[in-house]
């Protein structure tokens, strides 16, 4: 019972620590590092969130032992996140690599593919 509560807690941590960098990524930084990010570091911070987001939400224990439901929720996040992160970056800034575009549809195609596995687990 304690190692579950342990992992809870830890997951939810990681949630909220996620959550408020995607957020507000100013303050969070500000909080950790006593300085703001500019330009590319507010991107990267927010890039930094949705992985402790998706982190977090993989973590959560599932009721069903053996479930990977959790795992599939997390990564789904993550390249659902990621995408929609880097496409306003393609969109509203001036931050264009070559590998940004291949990467948002990457992102995008690996999120299409878990969404029919996460919705034939039920």
């Amino acid at each position: 019972m304690l190692q579950r509560s342990v992992v809870i807690t830890a997951a939810w941590l990681e949630i909220a620590a996620g959550a408020a960098l995607v957020t507000a990524p100013d303050v969070a930084c500000w909080l950790l590092f006593a300085a703001k990010p500019e330009g590319i570091g507010i991107i990267l911070a927010r890039f930094a969130g949705v992985g402790l987001l998706a982190l977090g939400i993989a973590c959560l224990p599932s009721k069903a032992t053996g479930s990977r439901r959790s795992a599939l929720f997390g990564l789904l996040v993550f390249n659902v996140a990621v995408t929609i992160l880097f496409a306003g970056v393609g969109v509203v800034t001036t931050f264009h690599g070559v590998l940004l575009w291949p990467a948002v549809v990457l992102h995008a195609v690996i999120a299409a593919a878990l969404l029919p596995q996460l919705l034939a687990r039920r």
